[in-house]
């Protein structure tokens, strides 16, 4: 069993030793780490030689152009030559015992293609600054979410869940996934496609800290927001019914994006999704909805019909 670390690095020269450090000193350890380096100005390469020089398993690919992040992902994955593949942010830290955490939830779920895991949140001096995990800062309820979760309903309307820094796919994924889509990012599109899959599990544990500072080309930013959203999410995650018209609203709002996100993967011709049956449930979910809303809120939900066909936007 081969173990590769893909890792994008862009001006990280203040966290990159220290997190290639972390993945280097594993319970059980990587046998590579390749790392696609986007156009750096910084020191971020030279550091990357000098521990290059030190341990072999590194090894170093300088980008000719600006990838950004998501493409820069894509090619870091498609080099990658292991059995499992762990996605890696320059800046973080990895528990010593990430690694082989991971694989043991591939182990207990044969299932599996991709393993991710919650994280601590932790400010540029390596110190935990919340309560919070980055389950709480993406909405990830699990431990009150019904079981089994169906992660696409969660992602499709809730927004990703899973952080590509905590994540981990075998070697197969990469035939299905790449090219990545170009309307999203690079983790919430390998999460949705293994989530269509059902081959999308997790680690319950904390197994990264996760760093949040000011300089991250991607990254939680809205830590402040999480109490003023949480109603809302809940709503959308089935944890609380909708009551006010608004509520409905939303989560209408939410429906579409899901039918939306359907649509929009038929251009890819995925021969393993059911795509046409997806679609079609998805419609009677909206369906259930509008009728809801014309019941308990008959004139409200007229008036914005109305209004929403002056304006040109799509109906109730």
């Amino acid at each position: 069993m081969k173990l590769s670390v893909a890792l994008c690095t862009f001006n990280g020269e203040k966290f990159i030793e220290q997190q290639i450090n972390s993945i280097l000193n594993q319970s059980i350890k990587v046998d590579e780490i390749v790392v696609c380096d986007d156009q750096s100005t910084d020191k971020t390469v030279e550091i990357l030689k000098k521990l290059q020089s030190e341990n072999s398993a590194i090894v170093i690919v300088e980008n000719e152009i600006n990838l950004r992040s998501t493409k820069n992902f894509e090619k870091a994955i498609s080099l990658c030559t292991g059995d499992f593949i762990f996605l890696s942010d320059q800046d973080d830290v990895w528990y010593v015992q990430k690694v082989e955490k991971t694989l043991a939830v591939f182990k207990e779920n044969p299932l599996a293609e991709g393993v991710f895991s919650n994280a601590n949140l932790i400010d540029e001096n390596n110190a935990v600054f919340t309560n919070k995990t980055i389950w709480d800062s993406v909405f990830f309820l699990e431990k009150e979410l019904k079981k089994p979760l169906n992660f696409f309903d969660i992602i499709a309307k809730n927004g990703n869940v899973v952080t590509g820094a905590t994540l981990c796919i075998k070697k197969e994924v990469k035939s299905f996934i790449v090219p990545f889509s170009e309307e999203n990012l690079h983790d919430e599109w390998i999460a949705t496609l293994l989530a269509l899959r059902e081959t999308l599990f997790y680690s319950k544990e904390n197994l990264i800290s996760y760093r949040i500072h000011n300089s991250q080309q991607v990254g939680m930013k809205n830590l402040d927001k999480i109490e003023k959203k949480t109603h809302k999410k809940r709503i959308i995650l089935g944890l609380e019914q909708p009551k006010k018209f608004s509520d409905y609203r939303y989560l209408l709002k939410k429906m579409f994006l899901k039918e939306k996100g359907l649509i929009n993967l038929r251009k890819y011709n995925f021969d393993f999704l059911n795509l046409s049956n997806l679609i079609i449930e998805s419609g009677k979910e909206l369906d259930e909805l509008r009728s809801a809303m014309k019941i308990f809120f008959p004139l409200q939900y007229q008036m914005t019909s109305l209004i929403d066909t002056i304006l040109g936007k799509r109906k109730l």
